[in-house]
């Protein structure tokens, strides 16, 4: 099911000047009080991508409208053509392959 459209705006905005050269791919998905980030990567994600993570989730926690029972952060590495990854209810990023 797809999330409401400010919801999705709010995700889109959340992940603005975080992503990395080695995301290939950020999953989005949301149930009114819980959401996930999933960030499809090429290799481990660094120290820092994962401190851009954390800033996505507390970027879209503050403009959340409600308080969230959960909010949660997953690193996916894989080499899996980007067609054929679960994106959760959407997919907010992809770069070009």
């Amino acid at each position: 099911m797809k999330p409401p459209d400010d919801i999705i705006v709010l995700a889109l905005r959340s992940i603005s000047g975080e992503v990395t050269r080695h995301m290939r791919a950020i999953a989005f998905g949301y149930r009114g009080v819980s959401a996930k980030f999933r960030f499809y990567m090429e290799s481990e994600p660094t120290e820092i991508e994962r401190e851009n993570a954390e800033v996505v989730a507390t970027n879209f926690d503050a403009g959340h409208p409600a308080k969230l029972d959960s909010l949660e952060i997953e690193f996916v590495v894989t080499k899996e053509v980007l067609g054929k990854l679960n994106y959760l209810d959407f997919c907010i990023y992809r770069r070009s392959e």
